[in-house]
């Protein structure tokens, strides 16, 4: 990217980080062996390191954010959807609601969410 910038350019550029809702659903998940499979190769962890090869100034913005669930029935629909859950395809989905429905705090499932980006020049 650095080498297609012209002189003054600046590259933005949006990741996530490896501590949001796949982390988080596979720790919840792991006994029936849900494994974080999330792609590392440039994340917020990351990203700083991988750019600062490239790039004289990087700077690395966070969003704080987090899912507040109240249907838990959309959230086992969803971590169904999921190409990484494949091994859950077994697993009967009220099992997994009741691991859900254990997690509550106050009727709310809150999972973590983690992204940001990067401004480099």
């Amino acid at each position: 990217m650095r080498r297609v910038l012209k002189r003054d350019g600046s590259f933005y550029c949006a990741t996530y980080g490896e501590h949001g809702i796949i982390e988080y659903l596979s720790n919840l998940l792991a006994a029936y062996g849900v494994e974080d499979n999330m792609n590392k190769n440039f994340t917020l962890q990351n990203g700083y390191e991988i750019l600062s090869k490239s790039f004289l100034k990087v700077e690395k913005l966070e969003y704080v954010d987090s899912l507040a669930v109240t249907n838990i029935d959309d959230m086992v629909d969803y971590i169904y959807s999921l190409s990484s859950m494949t091994s859950l395809n077994n697993v009967p989905k009220h099992t997994i609601k009741t691991i859900l429905m254990q997690n509550l705090t106050n009727g709310i499932l809150n999972v973590p969410k983690e992204y940001g980006m990067f401004i480099a020049s």
